[in-house]
């Protein structure tokens, strides 16, 4: 009887473990609250073949989004819409995609420096549209900070929300991050943590999307394990790639 229980506790760690791995590199608002573009308007969609991605307007002709979400995706298969609080709208704001930027040492297997720079093929200017500004100082531990997307609502579930959502949790310090994902993940000098958990989370089409701090853009939605579990959101540090973005720019404008 011992060695049957024993048994099935051991097959049922393998299954926790297999499932957690297919978790952990994921595109991951949870516990948040329904907002508007108005008060967003540097928030865009972008939207590939096969999934939503969230981004930045930084210029208004640049967007700063998730590698991981457009790696390997043909320029003609890139969209980018502005404006509107709702996805898919007809009243949004259409551009297409004449250059994306992905820095050379970014990695899928590490996620370090999952950023991408897309450059739009028109001006994005509208009445719900506006930049916002990278920020230059890391945010402290403790701080709140602000996420918004499209991405799911509830744990558990990969559809997307009509209405964007907002979510407002507290920085990690890189520390205390570091303990948390021992063991299943790098956490590198160009990441930064945040989440309550159980409670709050960005979560599955949040990735590539703004975490905001007093109206500064701190970081951009990278991966994590489930949704508002007990593991921090990993977001990529915008202090840490502000220069090799500042680089592309002003190499391609």
């Amino acid at each position: 009887m011992l060695r049957t229980q024993l048994l099935a506790l051991l097959l049922a760690i393998a299954l926790l473990l297999a499932e957690g791995a297919q978790q952990l590199i994921e595109p991951r608002i949870v516990g948040g609250y329904e907002a508007n573009i108005s008060d967003l308007k540097y928030l865009v969609q972008v939207v590939t073949a096969d999934e939503i991605c969230g981004g930045s307007l930084i210029t208004i002709r640049w967007v700063i989004t998730a590698a991981h979400c457009v790696q390997r995706v043909s320029l003609a298969q890139l969209h980018v819409y502005g404006g509107t609080s709702e996805q898919g709208a007809s009243n949004a704001i259409h551009r297409l995609v004449d250059l994306v930027a992905i820095p050379p040492d970014f990695s899928m297997k590490t996620m370090n420096m999952d950023v991408a720079a897309l450059y739009l093929n028109q001006d994005m200017v509208g009445s719900n549209v506006q930049t916002i500004g990278l920020a230059s100082q890391p945010v402290q531990p403790g701080s709140r900070v602000k996420v918004s997307g499209w991405g799911a609502v509830n744990p558990g579930s990969s559809e997307t929300a009509r209405h964007v959502h907002s979510v407002i949790m507290p920085v990690w310090s890189q520390a205390a991050c570091r303990a948390a994902y021992r063991g299943m993940q790098h956490i590198s000098r160009s990441m930064i943590c945040a989440a309550k958990p159980y409670r709050r989370d960005s979560c599955d089409g949040d990735s590539g999307g703004p975490m905001v701090f007093r109206g500064e853009l701190v970081g951009i939605v990278s991966f994590g394990y489930e949704c508002a579990g007990r593991l921090p959101g990993v977001y990529t540090s915008v202090p840490a790639i502000r220069r090799w973005f500042m680089d592309v720019m002003a190499e391609y404008s």
